[in-house]
């Protein structure tokens, strides 16, 4: 029986990535990636998308006319029906249509859904949510986001926005977000939010050998940097990675008092270059949620790493 392939694309507040993925054992026969952060305007990321699914394709040397079709997680609210992209904080792109140029350049069907929900639906197929029916899939990059799995299937909200998670409150009227709000878990535990610290500090004259490391051309640092930094004791890194760690632990224990998953998945790349954060934000959760789902609620790491989103997307074409 020949395989059963589809195109993956995971659009994130950094870079682009596609695959070619065997629809039914998960593996990715090849992939292509660019930077999000280069595109101009909403047709110029459409562009760039469609350039990296040609890549991938290309790579994996199949015959486009055999694809299932196209599937997409971007990072920010979307319509799935129309294939919009309705609103983007971390990309800068609202009301964007996707899927219908995507499919008339290709020939092949385009589904479109958020970045974390494409996620959590490559973990449950392939992943840390394989054998768990109820579990929250959190993602910790750029931005925060989560998707929600009930009862074996995806919980998407009255309104299509469930999961959310980044943007709930944790500080009134704190810092400014993405989004447009205030006091966001976004905005103070992000990979984003831990560079942002880390360059005020740098700024205020503290000596950090991320001094050097800092990216000129959108001011960040990479989580790798931060990682470095961070096992080597710099101070800087240490502060602001702990204080992130700390006010994530307060979000997943507000996840586990309201919702009382079974499981809580956390991935991202910040999560995998980060052991330590981790396992702060792990002793924090269970030091202020409710003391019986604290000692019951697993939490465990994505296993999909870098591939999850794009895993995930592949499988909406199903």
């Amino acid at each position: 029986m020949a395989e059963k392939l589809a195109i993956g694309v995971d659009l994130g507040g950094t870079k682009i990535m596609a695959g070619v993925v065997n629809l039914s054992t998960g593996q990715m026969i090849a992939s292509a990636k660019k930077k999000t952060r280069l595109v101009a305007d909403g047709q110029d990321l459409v562009k760039r998308i469609a350039l990296v699914i040609d890549e991938a394709i290309s790579d994996a040397g199949v015959d486009i006319k055999k694809l299932n079709g196209i599937g997409i997680g971007a990072a920010g609210m979307v319509d799935r029906e129309k294939g919009i992209l309705l609103a983007a904080a971390n990309i800068g792109a609202n009301d964007l249509a996707m899927a219908e140029p995507l499919q008339q350049q290709f020939g092949l069907k385009v589904k479109l859904g958020n970045d974390v929900e494409v996620a959590t639906i490559g973990e449950l197929a392939f992943g840390a949510g394989l054998d768990c029916d109820d579990f929250v899939c959190i993602f910790v990059g750029t931005g925060i986001g989560s998707g929600i799995v009930h009862n074996g299937e995806i919980l998407r909200g009255y309104s299509g926005t469930a999961g959310e998670i980044g943007h709930m409150i944790v500080v009134p009227d704190g810092r400014d977000c993405g989004c447009g709000g205030f006091g966001c878990l976004e905005a103070y535990a992000s990979r984003t939010a831990v560079a942002r610290n880390c360059i005020f500090d740098i700024n205020r004259g503290y000596e950090s050998i991320l001094r050097d490391k800092v990216d000129p051309a959108n001011g960040g640092l990479r989580s790798k940097a931060i990682a470095q930094a961070y096992e080597l004791g710099d101070s800087v890194a240490v502060r602001a990675v702990d204080h992130a760690a700390c006010i994530m632990g307060i979000g997943l224990a507000s996840v586990v008092n309201f919702y009382n998953p079974q499981r809580i998945i956390l991935g991202g790349g910040f999560i995998e270059a980060m052991p330590l954060y981790f396992e702060k934000a792990e002793a924090e959760m269970r030091r202020r949620s409710l003391r019986i789902p604290s000692f019951e609620t697993e939490l465990v790491r994505a296993e999909l790493g870098d591939y999850a989103g794009t895993i995930g997307a592949a499988l909406l074409t199903k």
